[in-house]
C-alpha cells in the first residue's frame, strides 16, 4: 500500500459510483468491513398509476466511506464503484465536520434536500439551539423562509435545511443583506 493511502487511515473519503447504485454499493462496502454513509432524503415520486414517497440519495452518484488501512478488501473492487474523488488518482479526505453535519441533518430534521452549491455567498453562521445546534452553514431566504445551506466542498454539492427563526443565531447586518442576494441558489 502506498504511503498516501496509509495517511488516509480513519478518514472519510468520497466515492464516485454508478448512479442509482448508491445503496447497493454501500451494502457491498459494509460486507467488506468498511463504514459507509449514504445520506438520504425523502422525495415524492410520481408514476403513471400512483405517487409514492421514496428515500433518495442526497448526492446522486456519490457515497462516503471511512478508509481502513488494515482492511485488505479492495474498495474499488466493489461492483459499481467508479473511483475515489480526488486528484491524480489520490483521494482527498473529507472533513469529519462535513460528514457530521450531513448526519445531523439526515437524522434530525424533516425538511431538507439537495440544492445548488454556493460558490460565494453570505457569511457563515452557527445554529445555537434546537436539534441542529452546532451546525454551521450559510443562511439564505427563499419564499419567505430561512434556509441553512451546508456544503461538501470536495463534491461541490450543497444541502438546504428549512429553519425556524428560533434555531438561528442572528448573523451580522452585512450577512443579513447578503442573504437576499443569494436566494436564487435554492430550488423551490
Amino acid at each position: 500500500m502506498s504511503r498516501a493511502f496509509e495517511d488516509l487511515d480513519g478518514r472519510w473519503l468520497a466515492l464516485q459510483v454508478r448512479s442509482t447504485w448508491e445503496l447497493r454499493i454501500g451494502a457491498g462496502l459494509r460486507e467488506r468491513g468498511y463504514e459507509e454513509f449514504v445520506p438520504l432524503y425523502r422525495q415524492k415520486r410520481k408514476w403513471s398509476d400512483r405517487t409514492k414517497i421514496v428515500d433518495t440519495p442526497l448526492f446522486t452518484g456519490y457515497l462516503f466511506v471511512r478508509f481502513d488501512a488494515q482492511n485488505n478488501q479492495p474498495i474499488i473492487g466493489v461492483p459499481g464503484v467508479i473511483g475515489f474523488v480526488g486528484v491524480n488518482h489520490i483521494p482527498i479526505p473529507i472533513e469529519d465536520s462535513e460528514i457530521e453535519a450531513l448526519r445531523v441533518i439526515t437524522e434530525g430534521v424533516s425538511n431538507y434536500g439537495p440544492c445548488d452549491f454556493l460558490r460565494m455567498g453570505p457569511q457563515e453562521v452557527e445554529i445555537e439551539h434546537g436539534p441542529l445546534a452546532g451546525l454551521k452553514g450559510k443562511i439564505v431566504r427563499f419564499k419567505n423562509q430561512q434556509r441553512l445551506v451546508v456544503s461538501v466542498e470536495l463534491l461541490q454539492k450543497s444541502v438546504f435545511v428549512e429553519l425556524d427563526s428560533y434555531d438561528l443565531s442572528m448573523p451580522t447586518p452585512c450577512a443579513q443583506m447578503a442573504m437576499h442576494s443569494y436566494a436564487h441558489a435554492l430550488p423551490g
